[in-house]
């Protein structure tokens, strides 16, 4: 990734702005009966795909797929089409969501090349558990097929940028010969290892010595470690345990918005300065730069403490704090 020289970025803010506000007084496209505000003008859309190939702290959300206007159009006011163009990484988080719903051919058909257009990467979700399918033979050669079914299924079938594990569990000795296997096999197409690009992401609230980490660390392209709740003086010694595997530009910490009947793990309250997601925002680890920051539900930034119904958003906390990381 190249570095922008300071003149550069300076222009580079003046012309963003210049242009969002453009496309937020002029610009706006029909989608479902919906307005968005949308500016697909060339000079635009170069401009963030640069910003995204810069070397900068990234950005990333999960969004839940039930929460989408698409899966459910009489109650929910988002989509992931709505998400803010800086943002670097849009994780599909898939629940309560039929493989029928009208959400996954919008996913593929809008919000996947809107996305993309803007150089956010979007990448899908799956439970450590789509690795341990025991219908598959524990052998090199069932580890080889099963990837290539998670890859088809989860990542071809949308056409995304790659694919993120959920690793929240301990796994037995079996079960971690088998992720073991899986990720290997996996990391021929996905991951620093295959040249092609595509994301092979662990995210997980475990510390980084543990056994199944141990062994695939090498095939990761970042871990994001779910911090949610968890004191600022803390962040250094989980990330200590991590270290020497991973570099620091490869490491996200994440907070969560406040869910439905949930717990508000950002502390995400006005002014955001008092709040946990910019105090992670701010933190670095000792030994460099992180490589920047998630949240998870980001479908319901903007939503206040204790305000449980579904409400439009505009983003605004994600917006503010990736200026935080990258003023």
């Amino acid at each position: 990734m190249r570095n922008f020289k300071k003149e550069a970025i300076y222009f580079f803010g003046f012309v963003v702005a210049a242009l969002l506000l453009s496309a937020s007084i002029n610009s706006c496209t029909k989608d479902n009966t919906v307005l968005y505000a949308v500016n697909d003008t060339a000079d635009y859309l170069e401009n963030l795909r640069n910003y995204k190939k810069s070397n900068h702290q990234i950005m990333a959300g999960y969004f839940r797929t039930w929460r989408d206007k698409a899966t459910d159009p009489a109650t929910n006011k988002t989509s992931m089409k709505e998400l803010p163009d800086s943002l670097d990484i849009a994780f599909v988080f898939p629940d309560y969501t039929p493989p029928t719903n009208v959400f996954w051919d919008s996913l593929k058909t809008s919000y996947v090349p809107h996305l993309r257009a803007r150089g956010t990467k979007v990448v899908m979700t799956a439970d450590i558990g789509a690795t341990l399918d025991k219908s598959f033979p524990n052998t090199p050669a069932g580890y080889e097929a099963l990837a290539t079914k998670i890859i088809s299924e989860k990542i071809t079938a949308y056409n995304l940028d790659g694919i993120d594990f959920d690793v929240e569990r301990s796994l037995n000795t079996e079960d971690l010969q088998r992720a073991t296997g899986v990720f290997t096999a996996l990391s021929k197409s996905l991951g620093p290892k295959s040249g092609t690009g595509k994301l092979l992401i662990y995210d997980t609230n475990q510390e980084g010595n543990t056994p199944l980490f141990t062994v695939v660390h090498a095939l990761v392209d970042y871990v994001l470690v779910q911090s949610y709740g968890r004191s600022v003086s803390g962040l250094q010694n989980t990330f200590n345990s991590y270290a020497g595997k991973i570099l620091p530009n490869q490491y996200l910490i994440g907070f969560s918005f406040y869910e439905e009947n949930g717990a508000n793990w950002g502390d995400v309250t006005s002014p955001l300065a008092n709040s946990r997601a910019y105090k992670y925002s701010n933190w670095n680890p000792t030994q460099g730069k992180k490589a920047g920051v998630f949240s998870y539900a980001i479908d319901r930034d903007g939503v206040p403490y204790g305000q449980n119904q579904i409400v439009p958003t505009n983003y605004p906390v994600t917006r503010q704090l990736i200026s935080l990381v990258n003023p």
